[in-house]
Formats: C-alpha cells, sequence, structure tokens
C-alpha cells in the first residue's frame, strides 16, 4: 500500500495570526512613513524657496538691482498670482519672472505638501498651467503656490494694475493709476522677508506643514518658522499703508481667522502684521 506524502500547509488560525501580525506591522509603520513623507515634502518645500531666492537674485542682477513684488489687488492675500485674465491677459506679482524667462521648470513655484488644486501645479480644473491665458481657471487665474511680499521693505503696499500696463505695479495710498516705481533694489533689503508658504489662515498653515511654514528673505537664506508664533509673536501696532496713525493688532488675530479663506482687505493689517515679525525676527 502506498503512501502519498501531504504538503504542508498553513492552518486557519496560523494564517489569522500571520494577517494579524502584518496589520500590527502597517499600524505601526504607516504614522513613521507619513511623519518620512511629511519631513521630505518640508524638506524639498525649503528646496523651493532657494531656488526661487536665486530666481529673484538673477533678476536683480539683469534689472539694476530690481525685483518685482506686490499683490494682484488691495488684499495680501492675492499675493500668489502668476497671470489672471479680466479680458486680456496680466502678469503680475510672479508673473513678471514669468515673462523674463525664468520659469522654465514650474514646479518650484509649489510646495508638494499643498491639497488645495488651485494652489498645486497643472491641476485641472482650477490651476491648470496656462500663463499666457490662465482662462478656465478658477476666477481666470494662475496661481503659484506661495506668497510672494505683497509690500516694499517699509510695508508701502504695492497693488498691480489691474488694467494697463501689467509691469506696472501701483501706489496702494491712493488706489489710482499713479506709478509706483522703481522697484525695491534686493540689495537694500537684507534680511527681509521675500516669499514664503501660505499663511493666510491657521487652516491653511496646518493642512500644509501642521506646525509651521518655510521662508526666503532677501539674502537667499530660509527658514522654518513655528505657527505658534503667529499667536504670541505679532507687533501689537502696525503703520498699515502709510497712515500715521497705529493699527492695533489684537493677541488673537491671527488665531481668529480660523479656516476663513475670504480674502477681504480687513485682513490686510493681520497680514501686514506677520510680514512685519518675519522681518523682525530674522535680524
Amino acid at each position: 500500500m502506498r503512501h502519498v506524502k501531504r504538503k504542508a500547509a498553513f492552518t486557519l488560525v496560523e494564517l489569522l495570526v500571520v494577517i494579524g501580525i502584518i496589520a500590527l506591522l502597517i499600524s505601526i509603520l504607516l504614522p513613521a512613513l507619513g511623519r518620512a513623507r511629511a519631513a521630505a515634502n518640508k524638506t524639498a518645500c525649503l528646496s523651493n524657496l532657494r531656488s526661487i531666492m536665486q530666481m529673484m537674485l538673477i533678476y536683480g542682477v539683469q534689472n539694476h538691482d530690481q525685483i518685482p513684488l506686490g499683490t494682484a489687488s488691495n488684499v495680501y492675500q492675492d499675493a500668489y498670482a502668476i497671470a489672471y485674465n479680466n479680458g486680456t491677459t496680466c502678469w503680475p506679482c510672479w508673473g513678471p519672472l514669468y515673462k523674463a524667462g525664468f520659469v522654465k521648470n514650474p514646479k518650484y513655484l509649489y510646495c508638494p505638501s499643498e491639497n488645495r488644486t488651485y494652489h498645486m501645479y497643472d491641476t485641472a480644473p482650477d490651476n491648470v498651467w496656462r500663463p499666457d491665458d490662465p482662462t478656465g481657471n478658477l476666477n481666470n487665474r494662475l496661481r503659484a503656490g506661495y506668497f510672494l511680499r505683497p509690500c516694499s521693505a517699509t510695508y508701502k503696499p504695492i497693488e498691480w494694475r489691474v488694467n494697463g500696463a501689467p509691469y506696472t505695479p501701483t501706489d496702494n495710498l491712493s488706489l489710482h493709476p499713479s506709478d509706483w516705481l522703481p522697484y525695491p533694489r534686493i540689495s537694500k533689503m537684507k534680511r527681509v522677508a521675500i516669499a514664503a508658504d501660505i499663511f493666510a489662515t491657521p487652516t491653511r498653515i496646518t493642512q500644509r506643514h501642521k506646525d509651521g511654514f518655510n521662508v526666503a528673505f532677501a539674502d537667499g537664506s530660509v527658514t522654518w518658522v513655528q505657527r505658534g508664533s503667529l499667536s504670541h509673536d505679532l507687533p501689537k501696532t502696525i503703520n498699515l499703508y502709510g497712515d500715521s496713525a497705529n493699527t492695533a493688532i489684537a493677541s488673537n488675530a491671527f488665531d481668529a481667522l480660523g479656516s476663513n479663506d475670504a480674502t477681504t482687505a480687513s485682513n490686510n493689517a493681520i497680514m501686514q502684521a506677520v510680514w512685519q515679525m518675519l522681518d523682525t525676527s530674522a535680524r
């Protein structure tokens, strides 16, 4: 009588044990992988801002030391535009850098941790990379993923024209098409903050890097700023729009913005206070 040797196999209990061990390992590893991914994105974001400052410095060398700063409207939070179409295409804020041929690889204008489509690179339907005609994007605009400084080193606001020459910013103090010239000189700005992760609201910060944001300065340096500093380090008063009277900044002014993404001029004082804090902390 022949005996057939049976092949070894897992029992149901053994199989369940193996599955349980694998599930346990995954539960342990996933948070570590998430933290590693977040750290890698944070580093990539820093690298993007270094590239941006190299671009700014080169632009300054080729343009009599002047660099284009400003916001696309009378709202400081609009300082991320590359192009918009309001009957005709204009290129405010980051736009002059594109028109000057410095944006060959546009991906470095976008943080890899961003998850809002209108601040991501070439993302349909809100932010398709069409810098020469952004029609069809959200509000017919092409947006970068970083803030550009909306004011001069002395916090004088710089507003780009809605109608007229796309390279000429206007004096926001008077809100009429008077030329604001020349551009600020980068060599005179030293440790002035030039570009940063979008910090329009607390939610904008936490959804990108959780506990802080990256900032680039005119001297080419890049640094990390803790989210908490916007709760306790903002200046108590600022000189908004060159007024002789100081504007008070409440101790919880930034936190009170919450998740409200409405870009209104009423938030300009808080936005200027953040830029002022960044400049002061870097000295």
